[in-house]
């Protein structure tokens, strides 16, 4: 078995910005794109309520997934999470994937689930479950593959189930990218200190998002081919992106800056 003492973690939830305006008392027309907002618990029971309760973040501020970009954001950073667990089970990095098939449970499904519920949309939790305890206790098995596929198939029929959860809408699948590529700058900044990467977790998170950005423009091109030139232009920008990281057990040296990430994911 292998076991990885979780640290205090970073929970990425997405708000739609007629929450914000709503909670500010403000009125807002809320634009195509939701706005982010990422949270950060200082405590492990914080990550616990975050898990099952679908609230956390510093002094326990209540978060919510409203929009169906919502929705599509949070399922796409679920992906990212097990593509880089993917990766890592290929690599026999097993301690290292463990908590990566463990986030999209701990620190996204519970703020996720009422909105698959009001949208009646079949919930998938146990097949999350089944996937961190197959690579909790044996990650060499056939069965930790078959398991990893049915968890991603899962999060891709919520996907398919909303109106615009598809590949066919351009304009929702360029908010979703947009998004990953928003939080994966912002996983990146706390990965490093100066040109040393000292964080992996959060390096890793952060490739995971931007690997599922390109993975859902490229479902988009081939789907979309009156878009494609559109699209095409996004996969470049993501695919420069991507350059920051080059492997997914982390350089100790960075090879790109924060600042200059940024400005990458500023131009999409």
């Amino acid at each position: 078995m292998f076991a990885v003492p979780r640290a205090s973690r970073a929970i990425e939830l997405f708000l739609s910005l007629g929450m914000i305006a709503a909670a500010a008392g403000a009125s807002l027309v809320t634009p195509p794109e939701a706005s982010a907002q990422h949270l950060h618990h200082a405590e492990q029971s914080q990550l616990a309520q975050g898990g099952e309760g679908g609230e956390g973040g510093e002094a326990g501020h209540s978060v919510s997934v409203q929009t169906d970009l919502d929705v599509l954001v949070v399922l796409g950073q679920m992906q990212g999470h097990l593509l880089v667990a993917q990766e890592l089970l290929e690599q026999q990095q097993f301690s290292a994937a463990e908590p990566h098939v463990g986030h999209p449970i701990d620190e996204l499904y519970g703020a996720l689930e009422p909105a698959l519920k009001s949208r009646r949309i079949s919930t998938f939790l146990a097949t999350l479950e089944e996937l961190r305890q197959q690579v909790r206790l044996n990650p060499q098995a056939s069965a930790t593959a078959v398991k990893l596929t049915r968890a991603q198939q899962a999060i891709a029929a919520v996907a398919e189930a909303l109106p615009e959860g598809g590949a066919t809408n351009t304009g929702t699948v360029t908010a979703v990218v947009r998004q990953l590529a928003e939080t994966a700058v912002e996983e990146y900044g706390a990965a490093i200190a100066g040109d040393q990467v000292v964080e992996v977790i959060e390096y890793q998170d952060a490739r995971g998002f931007l690997q599922e950005a390109q993975r859902l423009l490229s479902k988009a091109v081939a789907s979309q081919p009156t878009a494609a030139s559109q699209l095409s232009a996004q996969q470049q920008k993501i695919t420069a992106m991507l350059q920051a990281f080059p492997t997914v057990m982390p350089p100790g040296k960075a090879v790109m800056s924060a600042a200059r990430l940024q400005q990458m994911q500023k131009q999409l």
